[in-house]
């Protein structure tokens, strides 16, 4: 093997071809001699680990044209495209724990839950705690609560404790010390500031009472140091002049102006109001101290509790992954990372500025290891800092930056962009490398962008919108998608937005407005539909029959008419009709029997959209009755439900909605930025204050500010924050190729906003105004205007919703597959008899001494005979209607065809055989003509030449 290239780290803008870095990279390795199965290639989504596998197929496809030795390297990728270890972070750090689960402590195989499963887990967690009967332990959780709480009175403990658990279990596991929490000589080990008590400020103030006594404003400054209790709220008076000074000197006067008056403290009055103002800030940092530890020994009980219930048995988040991973004990990551070292010749990662603290500690040694050894092993490093958008995520960019200063690795930048042309160029430049983002914010940098396409035509539009409510923002979209027309003329367009909620609501207001061509490409609940509330009402009130919303809006409903058209039972009586109806049939055979009992509804009433959204829901009450246990009661489904989303994916040539952070790695030849920012940049949540070794809730900017050390981590949280809005906004405006218009807000006042940046930076255009006359009309079959460098689009015609029957299942049994799961015993056994006698029956050719005349017909050899089909399944497209079944017998003849469909079935006490068959035929005649005209369009013969009926087994 030749001496591998040198571990490189690339930081590369948007749209210069970082992916196709990484293939080539790729490629460079295999021509070094490097098998592909001992190359290690990462990146963040399962989406970009796909994309880097098909472009490193495809240049080696390409480059075999014109060397002969990349068709041996295509060979060898393929051959060994099972062993292949390009995929996502998560994906690679999970087949290890699936390899060593031992080593990771868990005690059976490795289970990732969705989301639904993870709840519950935890839900469970919590009631197992509130269940414990020990004395000592109830007290400690009774404490550690009240704590957490700060003393304030909760309506629902669960719903509090649940919203802790979330807010506070992962910061628990990263700050796994109980010292990191509340613990003061953790944060100022030298002591140099000093937590105050109620005392503090009971002297503090009466100090300040012995000046001024004729100054009313003193007076109440004194009164509110006294009854200070750890929150500054609103202040008035002198106080709030004070908390909006930046700093009061530590010595010398203290002066400002109050109500346009020059307000003088000297001597020991600016003494005393220090000592009061210090008083308030100690107090306050002592209460969130006390919070943090209380914090701290609550999530300490949870995950105690969780940890031997849940993750120890191998059923996992994502998170717990990279985290078992990272605290192994060192002997034994040692002894893994060993065998994994010696099966890896080289690492890629891909996406780099969007890794976790977690994922970097579980894979940092290895990565060390192998850039420290040049030659022999090599590493390859591609992201951006100006992308990292998953902060939330816990994506940790800093990590990019301390490798790219690590000297462990040649560093290069790419900056020339295949993506976009010179207009977007341009106003990219202009908002991001030279405008005053840099100056308000030192930590951004940005490179000046070159475009690759300098004849690419294009431009950039700036528009205002009326206000800076989201409804203004609706014309301006509108009169810019109705000024290109995308659809005709074939440009792929986007409105990209920074939430769901605007996404939504913008897309909904478009098409209402008959812009034809908009779809809202995201996620939205399972069922969305208002005509379903009546459904879940039941399901509710099975198990909690005094939720009276349920009942009264249940009350209302078409479903409770059908149902009881004299009038509807009490709450009591109706939950306990429906628990028993759960009970006895399951969930989805109910639901199924419901829709049964509703009228014929009008199509605005109950449409197409309708029957599919209630299709969904009983596939998702099939799967909830497969892991549902008896821990669940039937309401449990609805927070199933709630966890379920549908994707709508938008087909070519529509105007996609779509998030910020889903559009990133696409490009469009159109984009349309509707800046509606409620928040300011410097308005996010503000969340825990955390430095080297410590962790506590956020004091607030009045506090923070003014005490050491975490006025220092107060500023670098906010860094992060304002970091992260401004690339999402740079991700934002890197995805157009060709033109973008930028919705702005009017001008803030106070908040500095977006859109205040690209008003100072921008001009009303830049580039072409009929940048989209020139360009040909839409071809259906015509791929994208303007695609990146070296990439292919792939054209699908439009999807066509398809209906799917399933004639042999629906009505063999009467059953979905769903409902076999259903625990009866006695249909379980039915079913169980009927599908052992059709195998039995499928095992016989011929039988003309067969018991009855139904089945000697069917088994008797006929003159004529051409073949004979048994169990045979089959699958047919008509009309927009897909259809699977099985045929349980057909005889040809060279006269034509004859179906025999067996059943399990009895005439009634009573019953005559004519009546007997007459029946049969009429519950049955549906699938029996589905299966004659399946005959016919399979074989061609005539539908007059086929004949059908059942056969009684």
């Amino acid at each position: 093997m030749k001496a591998l290239p040198r571990s490189t780290i690339i930081e590369a803008s948007a749209g210069t071809g970082k992916t196709h870095s990484l293939a080539a990279r790729l490629i460079a390795l295999m021509e070094a001699g490097v098998e592909p199965s001992r190359i290690v290639a990462l990146t963040f989504s399962r989406a970009a680990a796909g994309e880097i596998f098909a472009r490193f197929v495809e240049m080696l496809a390409d480059g075999a044209k014109e060397r002969p030795g990349y068709v041996g390297y295509l060979r060898r990728v393929i051959a060994q495209q099972h062993l292949s270890l390009i995929g996502t972070l998560d994906s690679f750090l999970l087949r290890l724990v699936r390899l060593f689960p031992l080593e990771m402590g868990l005690e059976s195989s490795v289970d990732i839950m969705p989301e639904f499963a993870s709840a519950m887990q935890s839900a469970k967690v919590s009631f197992s705690i509130l269940r414990r009967t020990d004395a000592e332990a109830k007290k400690i959780f009774a404490d550690a609560f009240a704590r957490a709480m700060d003393g304030e009175c909760v309506r629902s403990f669960v719903a509090s404790f649940r919203d802790f658990v979330k807010t506070w279990h992962e910061s628990c596991l990263d700050y796994a010390d109980d010292a990191a929490w509340g613990e003061p000589a953790r944060i100022w080990p030298d002591g140099s500031f000093a937590l105050a008590t109620a005392e503090d400020l009971a002297s503090a103030a009466r100090a300040m009472r012995d000046f001024r006594p004729d100054d009313k404003k003193w007076s109440e400054l004194a009164e509110t140091i006294a009854g200070f209790r750890g929150a500054f709220g609103a202040p008035k008076g002198y106080l709030k002049k004070l908390i909006e000074t930046e700093s009061l000197p530590e010595t010398g006067p203290i002066e400002f102006s109050f109500n346009r008056k020059d307000v003088f403290f000297n001597g020991d009055e600016a003494n005393a109001l220090r000592r009061g103002l210090g008083a308030m800030l100690g107090f306050a940092v002592r209460k969130k101290l006390e919070l943090a530890k209380g914090v701290r020994r609550l999530i300490a009980e949870y995950e105690k509790e969780y940890s031997v219930r849940v993750r120890n048995k191998g059923r996992l988040v994502f998170a717990d992954v990279s985290r078992l991973v990272a605290k192994l004990d060192l002997s034994k990551r040692l002894d893994i990372e060993y065998r994994l070292d010696s099966r890896i010749d080289a690492w890629a990662l891909d996406e780099f500025q969007d890794t976790s603290r977690e994922q970097w500690k579980a894979l940092s040694n290895l990565i060390g290891e192998a850039a420290q050894n040049p030659g022999d092993r090599s590493v390859f490093i591609v992201g951006d800092r100006k992308q990292a958008i998953y902060g939330w995520r816990n994506g940790d960019v800093e990590i990019f930056a301390r490798e790219i200063a690590s000297g462990a690795y040649e560093v290069d930048s790419l900056v020339k962009s295949y993506r976009f042309g010179p207009a977007v160029t341009e106003a990219i430049n202009r908002v991001f490398a030279s405008g005053r983002l840099s100056a308000d914010f030192p930590e951004w940098k940005c490179p000046v962008h070159k475009a690759a396409h300098a004849d690419r035509t294009g431009l950039v539009q700036k528009v205002e919108a009326a206000t800076a409510a989201m409804e203004s923002f609706v014309d301006p979209v509108y009169n810019a998608l109705k000024a290109v027309d995308p659809s005709a003329r074939g440009i792929s367009a986007a409105i990209l937005v920074r939430g769901n909620k605007f996404g939504e609501y913008l897309a909904s207001e478009l098409k209402r407005r008959g812009l034809e061509g908009v779809v809202w490409e995201g996620e939205t609940k399972a069922v969305d539909t208002p005509a379903l509330n009546a459904f879940l009402d039941l399901v509710e009130l099975a198990d909690h029959p005094g939720d009276a919303k349920a009942y009264r809006h249940f009350a209302t409903t078409p479903l409770a008419k059908a149902m009881h058209p004299g009038g509807l039972p009490s709450a009591e009586a109706l939950s306990c009709a429906m628990a028993g109806e759960f009970a006895a049939k399951g969930l989805v055979r109910v639901l199924r029997d419901l829709r049964a009992a509703l009228p014929e509804a009008s199509e605005e009433a109950w449409n197409v959209a309708t029957e599919e959204r209630f299709g969904e829901m009983l596939r998702a009450a099939g799967e909830f009755e497969n892991v549902r246990d008896g821990s669940m009661g039937v309401s449990a489904f609805l927070g199933f439900l709630a966890s379920r989303t549908r994707r709508c994916v938008a087909e070519k040539g529509r105007i996609k909605v779509v998030t910020i952070h889903r559009s990133k790695g696409l490009g469009f030849d159109y984009v349309v930025l509707p800046l509606y920012e409620p928040k300011s940049l410097d308005g996010a949540k503000r969340s825990a204050l955390s430095g080297e070794g410590w962790i506590m809730p956020d004091p607030g900017a009045a506090v923070a500010k003014r005490v050491p050390v975490l006025a220092e981590a107060a500023k670098a949280r906010d860094s992060r924050e304002w970091l992260e809005a401004l690339c999402v906004y740079y991700v934002a405006m890197t995805r157009a190729k060709r033109s973008m218009t930028i919705v702005v807000s009017p001008p803030s006042q106070s908040a500095r906003r977006f859109s205040d940046y690209v008003r100072e930076c921008l001009p009303d255009e830049i580039g072409d105004r009929k940048w989209h006359l020139g360009l040909p009309q839409a071809d259906p079959g015509a791929e994208s205007l303007a695609e990146d460098a070296g990439t292919h689009s792939f054209v699908r015609a439009p999807r066509e919703k398809t209906r799917r029957r399933l004639p042999s299942s629906l009505f063999r049994s009467g059953m979905s597959a769903g409902e076999f799961f259903a625990p009866d015993p006695k249909r379980l056994v039915a079913i169980r008899k009927g599908v052992e006698e059709h195998a039995h029956l499928a095992a016989i050719e011929w039988w003309p001494d067969a018991p009855t005349e139904e089945l000697r017909e069917a088994f008797t050899k006929p003159e004529g005979f051409v073949e004979l089909w048994r169990e045979k399944p089959y699958e047919t497209y008509a009309d927009g209607v897909w259809e699977s079944g099985v045929f349980d017998r057909v005889v040809f003849t060279k006269h034509g065809a004859r179906v025999y469909d067996f059943k399990r079935t009895r005439p009634k006490r009573g019953e005559s055989p004519e009546a007997f068959k007459a029946r049969l035929e009429a519950a049955y005649r549906g699938q029996l003509e589905s299966y004659r005209n399946a005959i016919s369009r399979l074989t061609g013969i005539s539908l007059d030449c086929i004949s059908a009926r059942i056969v009684p087994v």
